[in-house]
Protein backbone atom coordinates (compact mmCIF):
# COMPACT_ATOMS: atom_id res chain seq x y z
CA UNK A 1 0.00 0.00 0.00
CA UNK A 2 1.66 3.05 -1.48
CA UNK A 3 0.58 6.75 -1.12
CA UNK A 4 0.85 8.66 -4.50
CA UNK A 5 -0.13 11.66 -4.06
CA UNK A 6 -2.39 14.03 -1.72
CA UNK A 7 -4.45 17.07 -2.79
CA UNK A 8 -5.46 19.86 0.02
CA UNK A 9 -7.74 22.59 -0.71
CA UNK A 10 -8.45 25.22 1.96
CA UNK A 11 -7.34 23.41 5.11
CA UNK A 12 -5.90 26.15 7.53
CA UNK A 13 -3.32 28.09 6.13
CA UNK A 14 -3.33 25.82 2.43
CA UNK A 15 -5.64 27.19 -0.02
CA UNK A 16 -4.70 24.85 -2.39
CA UNK A 17 -2.07 21.80 -3.21
CA UNK A 18 -1.27 18.81 -4.87
CA UNK A 19 1.72 16.83 -3.98
CA UNK A 20 3.15 13.62 -5.45
CA UNK A 21 5.06 10.58 -3.48
CA UNK A 22 7.35 7.58 -4.19
CA UNK A 23 8.26 4.86 -2.55
CA UNK A 24 10.71 4.81 0.07
CA UNK A 25 10.83 7.67 3.12
CA UNK A 26 9.49 11.36 2.46
CA UNK A 27 11.34 13.97 4.73
CA UNK A 28 9.06 16.39 6.01
CA UNK A 29 11.28 19.40 7.49
CA UNK A 30 11.03 23.36 7.92
CA UNK A 31 10.75 25.89 10.66
CA UNK A 32 9.23 25.04 13.92
CA UNK A 33 5.39 26.80 13.89
CA UNK A 34 6.09 26.64 9.65
CA UNK A 35 2.96 24.23 9.59
CA UNK A 36 4.64 20.53 8.94
CA UNK A 37 1.79 19.01 10.96
CA UNK A 38 -1.05 20.47 8.02
CA UNK A 39 0.12 17.27 5.66
CA UNK A 40 0.15 14.22 8.36
CA UNK A 41 -3.34 16.30 9.78
CA UNK A 42 -5.03 15.94 6.87
CA UNK A 43 -4.36 12.70 6.59
CA UNK A 44 -5.86 11.96 9.65
CA UNK A 45 -8.40 13.55 8.86
CA UNK A 46 -9.45 11.66 5.49
CA UNK A 47 -9.62 8.47 7.83
CA UNK A 48 -11.96 9.81 10.45
CA UNK A 49 -10.16 11.64 13.03
CA UNK A 50 -12.09 14.30 14.40
CA UNK A 51 -9.26 17.14 15.18
CA UNK A 52 -9.52 20.63 17.42
CA UNK A 53 -8.52 23.50 15.34
CA UNK A 54 -10.07 22.46 11.87
CA UNK A 55 -10.43 25.75 10.36
CA UNK A 56 -10.70 26.84 6.33
CA UNK A 57 -8.31 29.26 5.07
CA UNK A 58 -11.53 30.60 3.15
CA UNK A 59 -14.17 30.61 5.81
CA UNK A 60 -16.40 30.84 2.71
CA UNK A 61 -15.92 27.73 0.82
CA UNK A 62 -15.84 24.05 2.40
CA UNK A 63 -12.51 22.14 2.83
CA UNK A 64 -11.54 19.12 0.73
CA UNK A 65 -8.77 16.87 1.75
CA UNK A 66 -8.22 13.52 -0.95
CA UNK A 67 -5.03 11.17 -0.96
CA UNK A 68 -4.38 8.59 -3.33
CA UNK A 69 -2.90 5.20 -3.07
CA UNK A 70 -2.05 2.05 -5.39
CA UNK A 71 -4.01 -1.16 -5.53
CA UNK A 72 -3.83 -2.83 -1.98
CA UNK A 73 -1.55 -6.02 -2.23
CA UNK A 74 -3.11 -6.72 1.38
CA UNK A 75 -5.82 -9.23 0.98
CA UNK A 76 -7.55 -8.02 4.27
CA UNK A 77 -7.92 -4.66 2.68
CA UNK A 78 -8.82 -6.06 -0.64
CA UNK A 79 -11.83 -7.70 0.76
CA UNK A 80 -12.71 -4.59 2.56
CA UNK A 81 -12.29 -2.56 0.18
CA UNK A 82 -14.38 -5.17 -2.55
CA UNK A 83 -17.13 -5.17 -0.33
CA UNK A 84 -17.68 -1.43 -0.50
CA UNK A 85 -17.17 -1.49 -4.03
CA UNK A 86 -13.78 -0.93 -4.95
CA UNK A 87 -11.96 -3.48 -7.48
CA UNK A 88 -8.89 -5.18 -6.36
CA UNK A 89 -6.84 -3.69 -9.11
CA UNK A 90 -8.24 -0.17 -8.66
CA UNK A 91 -6.27 2.93 -7.01
CA UNK A 92 -7.91 3.73 -4.02
CA UNK A 93 -8.81 7.12 -3.72
CA UNK A 94 -10.28 8.50 -0.13
CA UNK A 95 -11.63 12.15 0.65
CA UNK A 96 -13.21 14.51 2.95
CA UNK A 97 -15.03 17.38 2.35
CA UNK A 98 -15.75 20.10 5.66
CA UNK A 99 -18.56 22.53 5.01
CA UNK A 100 -18.81 25.74 5.80
CA UNK A 101 -21.16 24.71 9.02
CA UNK A 102 -18.83 21.62 9.79
CA UNK A 103 -20.88 19.04 8.24
CA UNK A 104 -18.17 16.04 6.82
CA UNK A 105 -18.90 13.84 3.62
CA UNK A 106 -16.50 10.91 2.94
CA UNK A 107 -15.86 9.58 0.00
CA UNK A 108 -14.06 6.33 -1.26
CA UNK A 109 -14.07 5.90 -4.80
CA UNK A 110 -16.13 9.14 -5.77
CA UNK A 111 -18.76 7.40 -3.66
CA UNK A 112 -20.36 8.53 -0.45
CA UNK A 113 -18.75 6.15 2.44
CA UNK A 114 -19.95 6.65 6.31
CA UNK A 115 -17.01 7.50 8.39
CA UNK A 116 -16.93 4.45 10.45
CA UNK A 117 -15.58 2.70 6.82
CA UNK A 118 -12.72 5.44 6.69
CA UNK A 119 -12.23 4.68 10.14
CA UNK A 120 -12.29 0.96 9.44
CA UNK A 121 -9.55 1.30 6.18
CA UNK A 122 -7.28 3.04 8.65
CA UNK A 123 -5.03 0.72 10.44
CA UNK A 124 -5.23 -1.48 7.53
CA UNK A 125 -3.57 1.27 5.75
CA UNK A 126 -1.28 3.55 7.84
CA UNK A 127 0.41 2.94 10.71
CA UNK A 128 0.67 6.36 12.69
CA UNK A 129 3.41 6.74 15.41
CA UNK A 130 3.47 9.86 17.20
CA UNK A 131 3.28 10.36 21.33
CA UNK A 132 0.03 8.51 21.25
CA UNK A 133 1.69 5.50 20.00
CA UNK A 134 4.35 5.87 22.65
CA UNK A 135 1.82 6.19 25.61
CA UNK A 136 -0.20 3.01 23.49
CA UNK A 137 2.98 0.90 23.94
CA UNK A 138 2.40 0.75 27.96
CA UNK A 139 -1.33 -0.37 27.32
CA UNK A 140 -0.26 -4.21 27.93
CA UNK A 141 -3.31 -5.47 25.50
CA UNK A 142 -1.41 -3.48 22.55
CA UNK A 143 1.88 -5.08 24.13
CA UNK A 144 0.29 -8.52 23.44
CA UNK A 145 -1.01 -7.23 19.68
CA UNK A 146 2.92 -6.58 19.36
CA UNK A 147 3.83 -10.24 20.50
CA UNK A 148 1.36 -11.88 17.84
CA UNK A 149 2.43 -10.24 15.05
CA UNK A 150 6.01 -10.99 15.68
CA UNK A 151 4.64 -15.10 16.33
CA UNK A 152 2.53 -15.10 13.44
CA UNK A 153 -0.01 -15.84 15.92
CA UNK A 154 -2.69 -13.57 14.50
CA UNK A 155 -4.88 -16.65 12.77
CA UNK A 156 -4.80 -18.33 16.26
CA UNK A 157 -5.61 -15.68 18.06
CA UNK A 158 -8.47 -14.83 16.01
CA UNK A 159 -9.79 -18.51 16.05
CA UNK A 160 -9.58 -18.13 19.92
CA UNK A 161 -11.22 -14.82 19.37
CA UNK A 162 -14.50 -15.79 17.40
CA UNK A 163 -14.60 -19.00 19.66
CA UNK A 164 -14.72 -16.63 22.75
CA UNK A 165 -17.38 -14.42 22.01
CA UNK A 166 -19.65 -17.09 20.11
CA UNK A 167 -19.53 -19.36 24.02
CA UNK A 168 -20.29 -15.39 25.28
CA UNK A 169 -23.20 -15.30 23.06
CA UNK A 170 -24.21 -18.56 23.70
CA UNK A 171 -24.30 -18.60 27.33
CA UNK A 172 -26.20 -15.13 27.29
CA UNK A 173 -28.46 -17.10 25.11
CA UNK A 174 -28.58 -19.46 27.66
CA UNK A 175 -29.50 -17.64 30.43
CA UNK A 176 -32.10 -15.85 28.41
CA UNK A 177 -33.78 -19.32 28.04
CA UNK A 178 -33.59 -20.53 31.08
CA UNK A 179 -34.95 -17.80 32.64
CA UNK A 180 -38.17 -17.88 30.22
CA UNK A 181 -37.94 -21.38 30.25
CA UNK A 182 -38.30 -20.79 34.28
CA UNK A 183 -41.19 -18.90 34.53
CA UNK A 184 -43.39 -20.71 31.69
CA UNK A 185 -42.60 -23.77 33.66
CA UNK A 186 -44.20 -22.62 36.64
CA UNK A 187 -46.92 -22.07 34.62
CA UNK A 188 -46.87 -26.07 33.23
CA UNK A 189 -49.11 -27.66 35.55
CA UNK A 190 -52.19 -25.13 34.91
CA UNK A 191 -51.43 -25.84 31.29
CA UNK A 192 -51.35 -29.46 31.46
CA UNK A 193 -54.71 -29.19 33.48
CA UNK A 194 -56.40 -27.16 30.84
CA UNK A 195 -55.36 -28.98 27.75
CA UNK A 196 -56.41 -32.40 29.68
CA UNK A 197 -60.01 -31.23 30.66
CA UNK A 198 -60.22 -29.30 26.77
CA UNK A 199 -59.10 -32.64 25.16
CA UNK A 200 -61.62 -34.64 27.79
CA UNK A 201 -64.10 -32.45 26.63
CA UNK A 202 -64.07 -33.17 22.73
CA UNK A 203 -65.11 -30.22 21.83
CA UNK A 204 -66.48 -29.71 18.40
CA UNK A 205 -67.51 -26.24 16.55
CA UNK A 206 -70.99 -25.22 16.55
CA UNK A 207 -71.83 -28.48 18.31
CA UNK A 208 -73.42 -25.97 21.47
CA UNK A 209 -75.92 -24.66 18.93
CA UNK A 210 -77.14 -27.98 17.41
CA UNK A 211 -77.52 -29.36 20.96
CA UNK A 212 -79.49 -26.35 21.88
CA UNK A 213 -82.08 -26.99 18.92
CA UNK A 214 -82.24 -30.25 19.67
CA UNK A 215 -83.31 -29.66 23.18
CA UNK A 216 -85.84 -27.04 22.33
CA UNK A 217 -87.32 -29.61 19.74
CA UNK A 218 -87.40 -32.93 22.18
CA UNK A 219 -88.71 -29.73 25.09
CA UNK A 220 -91.69 -29.08 22.44
CA UNK A 221 -92.49 -32.59 21.08
CA UNK A 222 -95.79 -33.12 22.30
CA UNK A 223 -97.12 -29.63 21.12
CA UNK A 224 -95.41 -30.47 17.91
CA UNK A 225 -96.82 -34.22 17.09
CA UNK A 226 -100.09 -32.40 17.77
CA UNK A 227 -99.77 -29.69 15.63
CA UNK A 228 -98.37 -32.43 12.74
CA UNK A 229 -101.30 -34.16 12.72
CA UNK A 230 -103.54 -31.40 12.64
CA UNK A 231 -102.10 -30.22 9.82
CA UNK A 232 -102.21 -33.75 7.87
CA UNK A 233 -106.14 -33.74 8.82
CA UNK A 234 -106.88 -30.86 7.28
CA UNK A 235 -104.62 -31.08 4.57
CA UNK A 236 -105.44 -34.80 3.24
CA UNK A 237 -107.68 -36.62 5.55
CA UNK A 238 -110.93 -33.95 6.15
CA UNK A 239 -114.08 -34.15 4.53
CA UNK A 240 -113.27 -31.71 1.61
CA UNK A 241 -109.45 -31.23 2.56
CA UNK A 242 -107.14 -28.79 1.40
CA UNK A 243 -106.09 -31.31 -1.22
CA UNK A 244 -109.11 -32.28 -2.43
CA UNK A 245 -110.50 -28.70 -2.92
CA UNK A 246 -107.48 -27.79 -4.75
CA UNK A 247 -107.35 -31.01 -6.78
CA UNK A 248 -111.41 -30.14 -7.63
CA UNK A 249 -110.02 -26.85 -9.10
CA UNK A 250 -107.60 -28.13 -10.95
CA UNK A 251 -109.40 -30.98 -12.54
CA UNK A 252 -112.63 -28.54 -13.69
CA UNK A 253 -109.59 -25.96 -15.04
CA UNK A 254 -108.55 -28.49 -17.17
CA UNK A 255 -111.02 -28.22 -19.91
CA UNK A 256 -110.35 -24.04 -20.25
CA UNK A 257 -106.49 -24.32 -20.41
CA UNK A 258 -106.11 -24.60 -24.22
CA UNK A 259 -107.78 -21.52 -24.70
CA UNK A 260 -105.61 -19.29 -22.75
CA UNK A 261 -102.27 -19.60 -21.65
CA UNK A 262 -102.83 -17.64 -18.43
CA UNK A 263 -105.53 -20.64 -17.94
CA UNK A 264 -102.73 -22.73 -18.51
CA UNK A 265 -100.26 -20.97 -15.84
CA UNK A 266 -102.83 -21.47 -13.78
CA UNK A 267 -103.18 -24.71 -13.88
CA UNK A 268 -99.57 -25.41 -13.85
CA UNK A 269 -99.15 -23.38 -10.28
CA UNK A 270 -102.56 -25.78 -9.16
CA UNK A 271 -100.31 -28.86 -9.78
CA UNK A 272 -97.10 -27.63 -8.43
CA UNK A 273 -99.25 -26.84 -5.34
CA UNK A 274 -100.59 -30.73 -4.91
CA UNK A 275 -97.23 -32.02 -5.07
CA UNK A 276 -96.02 -29.42 -2.62
CA UNK A 277 -98.58 -30.54 -0.66
CA UNK A 278 -97.65 -34.18 -0.96
CA UNK A 279 -93.84 -33.27 0.23
CA UNK A 280 -95.56 -31.57 3.01
CA UNK A 281 -97.15 -35.02 3.97
CA UNK A 282 -94.16 -36.72 3.86
CA UNK A 283 -92.03 -34.79 5.32
CA UNK A 284 -94.91 -34.63 8.79
CA UNK A 285 -94.59 -38.58 8.00
CA UNK A 286 -90.62 -38.21 8.79
CA UNK A 287 -91.07 -36.11 11.59
CA UNK A 288 -93.62 -38.05 13.48
CA UNK A 289 -91.40 -41.22 12.88
CA UNK A 290 -88.68 -39.33 14.57
CA UNK A 291 -89.92 -37.24 16.97
CA UNK A 292 -89.19 -38.35 20.85
CA UNK A 293 -89.27 -37.54 24.32
CA UNK A 294 -86.35 -39.60 25.38
CA UNK A 295 -86.09 -38.01 29.08
CA UNK A 296 -82.49 -39.90 29.10
CA UNK A 297 -81.45 -38.04 25.76
CA UNK A 298 -82.90 -34.65 27.29
CA UNK A 299 -80.79 -35.56 30.47
CA UNK A 300 -77.99 -36.26 28.34
CA UNK A 301 -78.38 -33.03 26.10
CA UNK A 302 -78.79 -30.99 29.30
CA UNK A 303 -76.04 -32.36 31.00
CA UNK A 304 -73.69 -31.42 28.04
CA UNK A 305 -74.63 -27.82 27.32
CA UNK A 306 -73.72 -27.50 31.57
CA UNK A 307 -70.60 -28.56 30.71
CA UNK A 308 -70.02 -26.52 27.72
CA UNK A 309 -71.47 -23.33 29.39
CA UNK A 310 -69.33 -24.08 32.27
CA UNK A 311 -66.21 -24.15 30.10
CA UNK A 312 -67.05 -20.95 28.65
CA UNK A 313 -67.80 -19.27 31.72
CA UNK A 314 -64.32 -20.84 33.51
CA UNK A 315 -62.14 -19.68 30.73
CA UNK A 316 -64.02 -16.11 30.42
CA UNK A 317 -64.97 -17.09 26.58
CA UNK A 318 -67.72 -16.60 24.29
CA UNK A 319 -68.11 -19.61 21.96
CA UNK A 320 -66.67 -23.35 21.50
CA UNK A 321 -64.47 -21.81 18.39
CA UNK A 322 -62.36 -19.97 21.71
CA UNK A 323 -62.84 -22.77 23.53
CA UNK A 324 -60.60 -24.68 20.63
CA UNK A 325 -58.62 -22.18 20.36
CA UNK A 326 -57.21 -22.12 23.93
CA UNK A 327 -57.13 -25.50 23.60
CA UNK A 328 -54.35 -25.49 20.55
CA UNK A 329 -52.85 -23.11 22.53
CA UNK A 330 -52.16 -24.85 25.61
CA UNK A 331 -51.00 -27.46 23.51
CA UNK A 332 -48.33 -25.68 21.35
CA UNK A 333 -47.28 -23.92 25.08
CA UNK A 334 -46.77 -27.65 26.21
CA UNK A 335 -44.98 -28.23 23.11
CA UNK A 336 -42.61 -25.22 23.08
CA UNK A 337 -41.75 -26.06 26.64
CA UNK A 338 -41.02 -29.84 25.48
CA UNK A 339 -38.71 -27.81 22.56
CA UNK A 340 -37.46 -25.43 24.66
CA UNK A 341 -36.24 -27.75 27.04
CA UNK A 342 -34.36 -29.90 24.48
CA UNK A 343 -33.00 -26.74 23.10
CA UNK A 344 -31.51 -26.07 26.47
CA UNK A 345 -30.09 -29.01 26.59
CA UNK A 346 -28.65 -29.16 23.05
CA UNK A 347 -26.85 -25.30 23.58
CA UNK A 348 -25.85 -27.17 27.27
CA UNK A 349 -23.90 -30.10 25.27
CA UNK A 350 -22.55 -27.57 22.53
CA UNK A 351 -21.09 -25.43 24.97
CA UNK A 352 -19.69 -28.24 26.68
CA UNK A 353 -17.56 -29.06 23.55
CA UNK A 354 -16.72 -25.48 22.34
CA UNK A 355 -15.53 -24.85 26.32
CA UNK A 356 -13.27 -27.83 25.73
CA UNK A 357 -12.03 -26.39 21.80
CA UNK A 358 -11.86 -23.05 23.73
CA UNK A 359 -8.94 -23.99 26.23
CA UNK A 360 -7.18 -26.52 23.64
CA UNK A 361 -7.08 -22.99 21.50
CA UNK A 362 -5.52 -21.45 24.41
CA UNK A 363 -3.00 -23.92 25.01
CA UNK A 364 -2.15 -23.51 21.58
CA UNK A 365 -1.95 -19.90 21.55
CA UNK A 366 0.03 -20.12 24.48
CA UNK A 367 2.53 -22.13 23.23
CA UNK A 368 3.45 -19.90 20.27
CA UNK A 369 3.56 -16.87 22.47
CA UNK A 370 6.28 -18.93 24.47
CA UNK A 371 8.31 -19.94 22.09
CA UNK A 372 8.45 -16.40 20.01
CA UNK A 373 9.24 -14.82 23.50
CA UNK A 374 12.61 -15.52 23.74
CA UNK A 375 13.47 -14.86 19.63
CA UNK A 376 11.44 -11.13 20.32
CA UNK A 377 13.52 -10.64 23.39
CA UNK A 378 16.89 -11.00 21.83
CA UNK A 379 15.72 -9.01 18.54
CA UNK A 380 14.39 -5.93 20.27
CA UNK A 381 17.27 -5.83 22.80
CA UNK A 382 19.77 -5.89 19.90
CA UNK A 383 17.46 -3.52 18.32
CA UNK A 384 17.59 -0.89 21.63
CA UNK A 385 21.12 -0.95 22.15
CA UNK A 386 21.80 0.24 18.45
CA UNK A 387 19.40 2.84 19.06
CA UNK A 388 21.78 3.87 21.64
CA UNK A 389 20.58 2.40 24.55
CA UNK A 390 23.71 0.43 24.79
CA UNK A 391 22.88 -1.50 28.23
CA UNK A 392 19.40 -1.65 27.42
CA UNK A 393 17.85 -4.84 28.56
CA UNK A 394 14.26 -6.50 27.59
CA UNK A 395 11.84 -9.30 29.00
CA UNK A 396 8.71 -10.46 28.28
CA UNK A 397 6.89 -11.95 30.95
CA UNK A 398 3.49 -13.91 30.52
CA UNK A 399 1.19 -14.99 32.92
CA UNK A 400 -2.14 -16.88 33.39
CA UNK A 401 -5.56 -15.40 33.25
CA UNK A 402 -6.99 -18.55 34.64
CA UNK A 403 -6.62 -22.16 35.39
CA UNK A 404 -8.86 -24.92 33.39
CA UNK A 405 -10.13 -26.06 36.86
CA UNK A 406 -12.93 -23.54 36.66
CA UNK A 407 -16.23 -23.71 35.31
CA UNK A 408 -17.17 -22.74 31.74
CA UNK A 409 -19.01 -18.99 32.99
CA UNK A 410 -16.36 -18.21 35.71
CA UNK A 411 -13.59 -18.88 32.45
CA UNK A 412 -15.40 -16.97 30.21
CA UNK A 413 -15.16 -13.90 33.06
CA UNK A 414 -11.52 -14.28 33.54
CA UNK A 415 -9.56 -14.50 29.85
CA UNK A 416 -10.83 -12.20 27.42
CA UNK A 417 -11.00 -12.22 23.16
CA UNK A 418 -7.29 -12.05 22.92
CA UNK A 419 -6.77 -15.91 25.14
CA UNK A 420 -5.86 -16.61 28.58
CA UNK A 421 -2.45 -14.75 28.84
CA UNK A 422 -1.14 -11.30 30.21
CA UNK A 423 1.73 -9.86 28.81
CA UNK A 424 3.47 -7.35 30.07
CA UNK A 425 7.23 -5.56 28.77
CA UNK A 426 9.92 -5.15 31.27
CA UNK A 427 13.00 -2.87 30.80
CA UNK A 428 15.92 -1.20 32.12
CA UNK A 429 18.18 0.79 30.34
CA UNK A 430 21.21 0.33 32.78
CA UNK A 431 23.06 -2.62 33.94
CA UNK A 432 22.57 -3.42 37.98
CA UNK A 433 19.07 -2.05 38.02
CA UNK A 434 15.79 -4.45 38.01
CA UNK A 435 13.85 -5.12 35.27
CA UNK A 436 10.66 -3.48 35.89
CA UNK A 437 7.51 -2.65 33.76
CA UNK A 438 7.62 -0.03 31.00
CA UNK A 439 5.80 2.44 32.49
CA UNK A 440 7.34 2.48 35.40
CA UNK A 441 10.85 3.31 34.29
CA UNK A 442 10.95 4.27 30.52
CA UNK A 443 11.20 7.80 29.51
CA UNK A 444 9.61 9.93 26.46
CA UNK A 445 12.64 9.13 24.68
CA UNK A 446 13.19 6.18 25.31
CA UNK A 447 9.37 5.06 24.82
CA UNK A 448 10.11 5.99 21.35
CA UNK A 449 13.16 4.40 20.27
CA UNK A 450 11.75 1.02 21.79
CA UNK A 451 8.78 1.83 19.30
CA UNK A 452 10.78 2.13 16.42
CA UNK A 453 13.03 -0.94 17.24
CA UNK A 454 9.36 -2.76 17.85
CA UNK A 455 8.36 -1.77 14.04
CA UNK A 456 12.00 -2.64 12.88
CA UNK A 457 11.68 -5.94 14.37
CA UNK A 458 8.26 -6.66 13.51
CA UNK A 459 8.55 -4.88 9.97
CA UNK A 460 8.33 -7.56 7.51
CA UNK A 461 5.82 -9.46 9.70
CA UNK A 462 3.07 -6.97 9.12
CA UNK A 463 2.02 -6.31 5.46
CA UNK A 464 3.42 -2.90 4.01
CA UNK A 465 1.73 -0.07 4.66
CA UNK A 466 2.03 3.96 5.09
CA UNK A 467 3.83 4.47 7.89
CA UNK A 468 3.59 8.39 9.79
CA UNK A 469 6.68 9.14 11.76
CA UNK A 470 5.09 12.56 13.73
CA UNK A 471 8.38 14.21 15.32
CA UNK A 472 9.89 10.58 16.71
CA UNK A 473 13.12 12.24 16.83
CA UNK A 474 12.18 14.79 20.03
CA UNK A 475 14.40 15.61 22.07
CA UNK A 476 17.35 12.85 20.68
CA UNK A 477 20.59 14.01 19.01
CA UNK A 478 24.48 13.47 18.15
CA UNK A 479 24.81 9.59 17.74
CA UNK A 480 21.45 8.71 18.85
CA UNK A 481 20.16 10.80 16.01
CA UNK A 482 22.40 8.76 13.52
CA UNK A 483 21.03 5.49 15.04
CA UNK A 484 17.50 6.41 14.47
CA UNK A 485 18.33 7.42 11.10
CA UNK A 486 20.00 4.44 10.22
CA UNK A 487 16.52 2.90 11.34
CA UNK A 488 13.99 4.61 9.54
CA UNK A 489 16.27 4.27 6.58
CA UNK A 490 16.44 0.28 7.07
CA UNK A 491 12.50 0.73 7.61
CA UNK A 492 11.93 2.60 4.55
CA UNK A 493 13.20 -0.89 2.45
CA UNK A 494 9.84 -2.63 3.45
CA UNK A 495 7.37 0.13 4.07
CA UNK A 496 7.06 3.72 2.83
CA UNK A 497 7.43 6.56 5.53
CA UNK A 498 6.70 9.67 5.66
CA UNK A 499 8.42 11.56 8.48
CA UNK A 500 8.01 14.98 10.11
CA UNK A 501 11.71 15.84 11.59
CA UNK A 502 13.97 18.35 12.47
CA UNK A 503 17.42 16.09 12.23
CA UNK A 504 19.53 16.32 9.65
CA UNK A 505 20.83 13.20 9.73
CA UNK A 506 16.88 11.41 9.12
CA UNK A 507 16.71 14.02 6.67
CA UNK A 508 19.94 12.83 4.57
CA UNK A 509 18.00 9.17 4.05
CA UNK A 510 15.30 10.73 2.61
CA UNK A 511 14.42 9.55 -1.22
CA UNK A 512 12.13 12.07 -1.16
CA UNK A 513 12.17 15.61 0.54
CA UNK A 514 9.21 18.23 1.07
CA UNK A 515 9.97 21.66 2.53
CA UNK A 516 7.42 23.68 4.74
CA UNK A 517 7.47 27.04 4.70
CA UNK A 518 5.40 30.25 5.42
CA UNK A 519 5.24 33.34 3.65
CA UNK A 520 2.37 36.52 4.10
CA UNK A 521 0.49 37.41 1.16
CA UNK A 522 -1.82 40.21 1.60
CA UNK A 523 -3.52 39.96 4.65
CA UNK A 524 -3.05 36.45 4.96
CA UNK A 525 -0.06 33.89 6.01
CA UNK A 526 0.04 30.84 3.36
CA UNK A 527 1.69 27.70 3.83
CA UNK A 528 3.76 26.81 1.14
CA UNK A 529 5.11 23.33 0.05
CA UNK A 530 7.98 22.17 -1.92
CA UNK A 531 9.31 18.74 -3.39
CA UNK A 532 13.04 19.26 -3.24
CA UNK A 533 15.43 19.09 -6.07
CA UNK A 534 18.89 18.17 -5.32
CA UNK A 535 19.96 21.49 -4.63
CA UNK A 536 17.39 22.62 -2.19
CA UNK A 537 17.82 19.67 -0.75
CA UNK A 538 21.30 19.79 0.37
CA UNK A 539 20.47 23.96 0.83
CA UNK A 540 18.08 22.78 3.79
CA UNK A 541 19.54 19.82 5.04
CA UNK A 542 22.78 22.48 6.07
CA UNK A 543 19.49 24.68 6.99
CA UNK A 544 18.85 22.33 9.40
CA UNK A 545 22.18 21.48 10.95
CA UNK A 546 23.39 25.26 11.49
CA UNK A 547 20.22 27.13 11.14
CA UNK A 548 21.60 28.98 8.24
CA UNK A 549 23.04 28.01 4.53
CA UNK A 550 26.79 29.02 4.98
CA UNK A 551 29.54 27.48 2.89
CA UNK A 552 30.68 25.22 6.30
CA UNK A 553 26.75 24.09 6.93
CA UNK A 554 26.83 23.49 3.14
CA UNK A 555 30.14 21.23 3.59
CA UNK A 556 28.59 19.35 6.29
CA UNK A 557 25.41 18.45 4.87
CA UNK A 558 27.15 16.73 1.46
CA UNK A 559 29.40 14.85 3.94
CA UNK A 560 26.34 13.61 5.76
CA UNK A 561 24.72 13.22 2.59
CA UNK A 562 27.23 11.49 0.69
CA UNK A 563 28.11 9.27 4.19
CA UNK A 564 24.24 8.48 4.44
CA UNK A 565 24.86 6.91 0.56
CA UNK A 566 28.31 4.86 0.94
CA UNK A 567 26.32 3.22 4.12
CA UNK A 568 22.74 2.72 2.47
Amino acid sequence: MMLTEIYIKNYLMLPETRLSFREGLTVISGETGAGKSILVGSISLIFGDNQAGVEAYDKSQPIYLEASFLPPDNASLSELLSLSGVMPDEEVILAREISTVGKSTYYLGGRKVGASLMKELKPLMIDFHHQRDQQRLLNPGYQLELLDAFANATSTREQFSLLYRSIRDDLSRLKEMKASYDTQNQLRELYQFQYEELEAARLEVGEDIALQKEYELMSNVQEIDQLTKLTKHGLFEAENSVYDQISGFASQLKRFTSLSTNLQEVGLCLSQAMEALQEAASQIDTIEASLSADPDRLNAINARLDAINSLLHKHKVRSIEELIELFQQRASQLADLGDMAAAISELESKLEKDYINLKSTADQLSDIRLSACPSLKEQLELSIQKLCIPNGSFEIRIDKKSNDEKILSEYIMAVSESGNDSVQYLFSANPGFELKPLVAVASGGELSRILLAIKQVLGNKISRKLMILDEIDAGIGGKTATSVAEFIGTLAGRHQILCITHLAQIAAHADNHIAIGKEKIGEHSQVKMTVLDDKQRLNEIARMLSGSISTTALEHAKELINKTYKED
